[in-house]
């Protein structure tokens, strides 16, 4: 089994940071295939919207970023590799996505403020992210019949929007650690910030003790607490980083999700004492 570590996540999830700090606790290579992807749109004089808009008719892009992975997955070891669709072209590799909220996201490529990115602000700058989001989507669909933001594609899922790339690196060694020994681990981490409720609390009522982790649905890029408001509410008030999690699988949970109104995020907020960064639509 190689020592391989690959990378996807949204756009502004902080992969890179995540991967330098990563590297200081594992002495890995690091490559970035993002870094290839710019690299090709300034030898086209093209900014990475334009060039990814290209990528949708003009397949030589994504084959020559494609290879590349491909053939680093045969030939190297004791590697972090930063790419979207890594985990598609090296399947024996560790397999981790990094998730953050949407305006976090911006938030963080606005002030990265890259040459090569036309973000006049930070507005701009989440519209271009999601139109980049949407464009990959679909042409990543269409080439290669994947949705690289679906987590069961992953070994471990990280939201990174609240935590230091230090302590996800950390998240990310302990797990790899224990993959490498084939030992259980939770598959996905979440920030109790992060988590919207399907449901209100009394912290005052007596109930029995909820389990640590936290059953959750992801619908439309946001995540619902299905079971654990109470765990949820308990870490807020205690500063825990990340929770960890599983996807509820029962029937109901989605609808009930799609149900969630703002009155209901405005008494959570209410109560715990924050604001969330962005709502669903509706």
């Amino acid at each position: 089994m190689k020592n391989i570590i690959v990378m996807s996540g949204d756009i502004g999830s902080g992969k890179s940071s995540v991967a330098t700090a990563l590297q200081q606790l594992t002495g890995f290579d690091i490559i970035g295939t993002g870094a290839i992807q710019r690299a090709i749109a300034t030898r086209r004089g093209l900014t990475t919207l334009e060039l990814n808009k290209i990528s949708q008719t003009d397949r030589s892009v994504d084959d020559e970023i494609d290879s590349y992975v491909v053939e680093t997955g045969k030939t190297q070891d004791r590697l972090i590799l930063d790419s979207r669709l890594a985990w598609h072209f090296i399947p024996t590799a560790f397999k981790v996505y990094l998730s953050v909220d949407a305006y976090v996201g911006a938030v963080r490529v606005f002030n990265a403020a890259r040459d090569d990115e036309h973000n006049p602000s930070l507005e701009a700058t989440l519209e271009n992210n999601l139109k980049r989001q949407a464009i990959e989507d679909q042409r990543f669909q269409k080439l290669y019949q994947v949705n690289f933001r679906h987590y069961g594609n992953y070994d471990l899922i990280i939201d990174t929007s609240y935590t230091s790339p230090m302590v996800i690196a950390e998240k990310i060694k302990a797990c790899f650690d224990a993959w490498l020994q084939h030992q259980t681990f939770a598959q996905l981490w979440i920030a109790p910030k992060k988590l919207l409720p399907t449901r209100l609390i009394d912290p005052q009522d007596e109930v029995p003790a909820e389990p640590q982790t936290v059953s959750v649905v992801v619908h439309h890029g946001f995540v619902y607490i299905w079971q654990g408001h109470r765990r949820t509410y308990a870490a807020h008030k205690a500063g825990i980083a990340l929770l960890p999690a599983t996807l509820a699988a029962e029937s109901g949970a989605v609808e009930q999700a799609q149900a969630v109104g703002r009155e209901l995020l405005s008494a959570w907020e209410a109560l715990l004492g924050f604001k969330y960064d962005s709502y669903p639509k509706g």
